[in-house]
């Protein structure tokens, strides 16, 4: 486990810090076996998608995340339907109506079964704004909800809503994934902190991140968070790509196997009377002079075999 000392963090030298310092594994619990078989979401306040998709592509690490899960994207309904990201269904999001930027989204790739539970009305722009998409795993429902709260959001609807929205979709065998910019600072103590914490504890969830997720000028603070149940192994790590202010934060969970919904094909031959009718007719238009005007019989026999096989898969295929 590491520990980061948070005064260290916060006096007037925190714009020297480098973010190289951070750039090393956060594990609970590892074991070596598990590295292979890791489950992985990928989180950034990305301020604003439009045309960074690329980039975003090609900042990620070696192995691709399962989720991508964005706050701030800035898109309307309308321009988030026409952005692609290759390999990935769009599996829940917010757009604001009203004022401008904000927004959250789940990305899910093609090959994993979801659903999309559409919490609309909890949602209110700037104070709290959530996207939330259910996995089916092993008989567990891990549902994975992304939000945003705004620097200048009521914590208190926050909070209240968060906790409305939970209560709504929380029966015993699911198991919550909450992750987002909320704008609390958990490098200091502060009452909110406290006050999230101590409701998600009632979930058994804890926060996960311990490295700044958005350094500028002067300031050092850690107000982007991924939360899970407190019994998971986890590995988590920063990802500086420079598209956004923000950080991106990948966490790992080993053995959280996700079942495929792929498509396994199964080729077969086709044995019916037409395949038959038309071996045959295949058979009457080749010449058997090559054949059986040889001596050979070892060049009788290749020829032979030869022209049956082609026949055959002709017809049968």
């Amino acid at each position: 486990m590491v520990n980061t000392d948070t005064d260290s963090l916060t006096n007037s030298k925190t714009n020297q810090l480098s973010r190289n310092v951070f750039n090393q594994l956060h594990t609970k619990h590892i074991n070596n076996d598990d590295i292979n078989n890791q489950f992985m979401i990928y989180h950034q306040n990305i301020r604003g998608l439009k045309g960074k998709i690329n980039e975003f592509l090609l900042s990620l690490p070696t192995a691709v995340p399962h989720l991508i899960c964005f706050t701030e994207h800035h898109l309307k309904d309308y321009e988030l339907a026409n952005t692609h990201i290759p390999n990935y269904t769009l599996g829940a999001n917010y757009c604001r109506k009203n004022q401008k930027q904000g927004g959250v989204f789940i990305y899910v790739p093609e090959s994993l079964k979801f659903s999309n539970i559409n919490l609309l009305k909890y949602s209110k722009e700037q104070d709290i704004e959530i996207a939330v998409t259910q996995l089916n795993i092993h008989r567990r429902k891990v549902i994975i909800i992304c939000i945003y709260r705004a620097p200048c959001g009521n914590f208190e609807c926050f909070l209240n809503k968060l906790e409305i929205t939970l209560n709504s979709l929380y029966k015993h065998d699911t198991e919550f994934i909450v992750c987002g910019d909320i704008n609390i600072k958990y490098l200091e103590p502060n009452n909110n902190k406290n006050q999230l914490d101590n409701f998600l504890a009632t979930y058994n969830s804890i926060d996960t991140v311990f490295f700044p997720t958005r350094i500028v000028n002067n300031s050092v603070t850690l107000i982007d968070n991924i939360f899970i149940d407190n019994r998971r192994s986890y590995t988590i790590k920063p990802c500086s790509n420079g598209l956004s202010d923000h950080d991106g934060q990948i966490l790992s969970l080993p053995n959280l196997f996700i079942p495929s919904n792929s498509v396994t094909y199964i080729h077969a031959r086709r044995f019916d009377n037409n395949a038959i009718a038309d071996f045959q007719l295949q058979l009457s238009y080749e010449q058997w002079d090559d054949i059986f005007g040889n001596n050979n019989v070892n060049e009788i026999f290749n020829n032979f075999l030869n022209t049956y096989l082609r026949c055959y898969y002709s017809s049968f295929t």
